[in-house]
């Protein structure tokens, strides 16, 4: 332990002590390697050098082959054309004679290089001796046909250079070969001393660095490595990580520095992590409420993450029904728990028992302990569930459900609580409101499309029953009355058949009227019926597929009909069609229906007062509509509507 002043600071003495120390550690660790790299610089030189000449004398073993092959190729050549007299023996012998001179510069070069260089002195004077004084004498008395160069003389001298100059080469290998092993073994030598020298350099490096690192562990590193550990426990996320406040001096303080820090961040990275985790729920609760998903999807989402947050064991969404009875909508239990909470689908009473019932009444949040004798605190007990927090669900000012946690901790549940739980259940309040708002919508649009199409249906009953009969009867008298007409009034005969006539074709159009504005086929015979009429009345050729056996609603037929005939009459004015292939099927409750035609393509869906009428009818009965209009490639339009729609 350090020395401490009166005032409570530790005593430089100590201080000044390590760092002496310390430098004096690292001078003698310098020293060291220092040495130890001089000593591995002088043997490496040493192996250098050895290698150097080891390597002139291999080369200079090469040099001395090549000038004997030169010399070698010199006899060939000069025998073959003594003997044959043909100039291509000479080609080689030339070649051999042009290389001889530089070949034998390189070969004196290395020579003198490892050691050699009197004997290769020798070799290169016989060599050019026998070139100049023998071959090229012989060569060109062979050309000008003297007998000499045939003769046995001049062969038996030949021989006798050659020999001579091939017992030099010998002499020269054996020599030089002797020389390479004496400096093989001087570089194997120089490389054993810069193994013994790297290792023990290495042994005596090794020693010092690992005493010099056991002071410094013991003077330096053990008293930081405590705080190290805390710092790298705090950084890894484990805020919890203390120090043992036992160090004194700088120690001392770091260790209470330390131990601060880690209670501040702790608290810090707690509540951010709260608030991020919240935010984060809150947005993908959000973005589902956005996306219009279906309330029962975004009861379950919101029991999920509100029970990921809290870290409880279940969440339940209740509903506030007219009965006085509390509906579960959505829950959410955690994997590592059995389901201790009321299921989905059940119903409980809201009494004074019920987390549900006491925020009911009170219109606040509210929280109970299941320890009463009560079924419901019974029930929960025997579940293990010990308390629940609940949260009211406000939907446009009415009390619409709660939103519940339940614990099965022995103690109450943390507070706060219900102040998190609230910001889910404004959410959950504003999906409800949304839902009713579009559920309200597409019953007001089916109602308008029912008003409409019950009008269409009296328009069509008053024009068949009360004006087109009177017309047609009015036909009647006036052909009645052209039949009794005297011969003699010809004119008024005529003037009768012309008004019968032209009250025939009004009775005509009145049909046509009639049927544009309700079809009595439809009434009658059924979607089946009603779009075979259309097919046969359509200017454009159509292939009819029906796949129904039985009557659907009758909106839903309504719905059908009007679709195909509102796309037979844009392909006739528009499509530039040849055909439209019509089919309507049922699969799995669903009415299916696709119109395709082959003409020209192109619409444009936004467009159009009859489409967007159409998207209206279709979308009120919970259908949905599709239209698929490439250019140049024909126009599809595909309809769903559910079958069951009373």
């Amino acid at each position: 332990m350090r020395e401490r002043t009166p005032d409570g600071q530790p005593k430089m003495g100590a201080g000044v002590r390590l760092t002496r120390r310390t430098a004096i550690a690292s001078g003698l660790l310098t020293l060291l390697t220092g040495l130890v790299f001089a000593a591995l610089l002088w043997a490496i030189s040493g192996l250098q050098q050895a290698v150097d000449e080891r390597r002139y004398t291999r080369t200079a073993l090469v040099e001395a082959g090549q000038l004997e092959n030169l010399v070698s190729d010199l006899d060939t050549g000069q025998r073959g054309f003594v003997i044959t007299r043909q100039e291509s023996f000479l080609q080689p012998w030339e070649a051999a004679r042009a290389a001889f001179s530089g070949q034998a510069r390189e070969f004196a070069r290395f020579s003198s290089d490892s050691g050699d260089g009197r004997l290769a002195q020798q070799i290169i004077q016989a060599g050019e001796s026998f070139i100049r004084d023998y071959s090229i004498p012989l060569v060109e008395a062979a050309r000008r046909g003297d007998p000499y160069a045939w003769s046995l003389e001049a062969t038996q001298e030949g021989e006798r250079r050659i020999d001579a100059l091939r017992a030099q080469f010998d002499r020269y290998e054996k020599a030089t070969r002797s020389v390479l092993g004496t400096r093989e073994d001087v570089a194997k030598t120089r490389a054993q001393q810069v193994i013994a020298g790297t290792l023990i350099g290495l042994a005596g490096s090794i020693l010092l660095i690992v005493a010099f690192a056991g002071y410094l562990t013991r003077a330096i590193v053990q008293p930081v490595r405590r705080a190290a550990v805390v710092a790298g426990r705090l950084a890894g996320g484990d805020l919890t990580a203390r120090m043992p406040e036992t160090g004194v001096g700088e120690i001392g303080e770091l260790e209470v520095a330390f131990n601060t820090m880690g209670s501040a961040l702790e608290e810090s990275r707690d509540e951010l992590r709260r608030i991020v985790q919240e935010q984060a729920a809150l947005r993908r609760v959000a973005t589902l409420v956005a996306c219009e998903v279906s309330p029962p999807e975004i009861f379950n989402a919101v029991a999920t993450e509100m029970g990921q947050i809290l870290k409880t064991e279940y969440v339940s969404v209740i509903r506030y029904e007219a009965d006085g009875m509390g509906n579960v909508i959505g829950n959410w239990a955690d994997h590592g728990s059995p389901e201790c909470g009321p299921p989905v689908g059940s119903r409980w009473p809201l009494d004074e028992e019920s987390v549900a019932g006491l925020v009911l009444q009170t219109g606040k949040p509210g929280r109970i302990t299941y320890d009463t004798n009560g079924k419901i605190a019974t029930w929960m007990r025997e579940r293990g569930v010990s308390s629940a927090v609940g949260c009211p669900i406000v939907v446009e000012g009415r009390m619409w459900g709660a939103l519940v946690a339940f614990s099965t901790g022995s103690g109450p549940q943390p507070e706060g609580r219900e102040e998190r739980m609230a910001e889910f259940t404004e959410l959950v309040a504003t999906a409800i409101a949304n839902a009713e708002s579009r559920a309200q919508l597409t019953a007001s649009r089916a109602r308008v499309v029912e008003a409409a199409d019950e009008t269409r249906r009296r328009i069509e009953r008053d024009l068949h029953d009360g004006t087109q009969q009177r017309l047609v009867t009015l036909g009647l008298e006036l052909r009645a009355a052209e039949a009794t007409a005297p011969p003699e009034l010809e004119k008024l005969r005529q003037q009768l058949s012309h008004t019968a006539q032209g009250l025939a074709g009004a009775v005509e159009d009145l049909q046509e009227i009639s049927r544009g504005i309700h079809p009595a086929v439809l009434s009658r015979g059924g979607i089946g019926p009603a779009l075979k009429t259309l097919a046969r009345r359509s200017a454009v050729p159509v292939e009819l597929t029906v796949n129904t056996d039985r009557r659907l609603a009758e909106r839903v037929e309504v719905a059908a009909y009007y679709v195909v005939s509102e796309a037979l009459t844009n392909a006739a004015k528009h499509a530039q069609a040849s055909v439209v292939y019509v089919d309507l099927a049922m699969e799995n409750g669903i009415v299916r229906i696709s119109i395709r035609d082959d003409g020209v393509g192109g619409a444009d869906p936004g467009h159009g007062s009859g489409l967007i009428g159409l998207r209206d009818r279709v979308e009120a009965l919970g259908g949905s509509i599709e239209i698929v209009s490439p250019a140049e490639d024909g126009t599809t339009l595909s309809v769903q509507i559910p079958a069951e729609n009373d």
